[in-house]
């Protein structure tokens, strides 16, 4: 592993599984001080920040910890699976996913010791899995949206040309047919952008309800004070993925690359919370 790597592992460096990193609130505490009591504040939050990382980066012992970690990773195929298509997402649609793992998370770490959440565990994973799988598909289709809103005005403006020249009655019959296929084409690449839209669209509407329905379990697992109440989310949430799944799946035409395979554990990297180290490295 290079020398950023274990850097940026002790910067996110998590003891005893705390939700967020400690050196996180230590450089707020200097910056708020920096902003409110003295500026020198910030040189010394500095100095200190860049002391910790260096010495807890250069520990032996830290050292053999995070590779045994990433080791343990990389031999995990569940884990590359999982880590190759978090790759193909961009900075933005990544951190998005990041919120939909830590409600989950959340939810198993709730309901742990609930008979409900053995019950559901497993279409709560394949829920996380789908959101990934759909952002992934979203990225693909906004291409395609991307280029249709570019190229609009062009498709038109070359349509209307076309329908100039054909109504002209000297126009040569092989130019006359040669002008009829362009128009085809264009029609076929505007309606397959209108499509692209609507795809675009639902993708959306999918997304938003996986977030929706998350939250939801989340917040009455953490308020519920039986099993009923978190149980009737746990169905809703079979019935969401069985839904947006099927619809994922007949997509195929556009979205062939991907993966549809219905049942995929999470890795334990995700439902441990340790997924921030595994991207960085990936990236390093």
């Amino acid at each position: 592993m290079s020398k950023r790597s274990y850097l940026w592992a002790a910067f996110v460096a998590r003891p005893l599984g705390m939700p967020v990193p400690p050196n996180l609130f230590a450089l707020a505490g200097f910056a708020l001080l920096g902003a409110f009591v003295s500026g020198g504040f910030w040189l010394l939050g500095a100095g200190l920040e860049l002391a910790y990382l260096m010495t807890l980066s250069s520990s032996p012992r830290f050292r053999r910890a995070v590779d045994a970690e990433v080791g343990a990773v990389a031999d995990d195929p569940v884990d590359r699976r999982y880590q190759a298509v978090l790759d193909k997402l961009g900075a933005t649609q990544r951190e998005r996913h990041a919120q939909i793992e830590s409600r989950a998370r959340e939810i198993f770490t709730t309901l742990g010791d609930s008979p409900l959440m053995a019950t559901h565990a497993d279409s709560l994973e394949q829920l996380v899995w789908l959101n990934l799988r759909l952002l992934l598909a979203r990225q693909a289709i906004a291409a395609v949206v991307t280029g249709a809103h570019a190229e609009r005005a062009r498709l038109d403006q070359q349509e209307a040309q076309i329908v100039q020249r054909l109504a002209e009655e000297t126009i040569d019959p092989d130019l006359r047919r040669s002008l009829e296929q362009q128009r085809t084409v264009i029609d076929q690449r505007q309606a397959a952008h209108a499509d692209a839209i609507r795809r675009q669209e639902h993708v959306d509407a999918e997304l938003d309800r996986i977030d929706q329905q998350i939250a939801l379990i989340r917040e009455q697992a953490l308020l519920a004070t039986n099993d009923e109440n978190v149980g009737a989310s746990l169905d809703a949430l079979a019935v969401s993925f069985n839904e947006a799944n099927r619809w994922l799946r007949d997509q195929r035409d556009l979205l062939g690359s991907l993966d549809f395979n219905d049942h995929q554990r999470l890795p334990q990297s995700v439902l441990r919370g340790n997924r921030t180290i595994h991207a960085q490295h990936s990236e390093s």
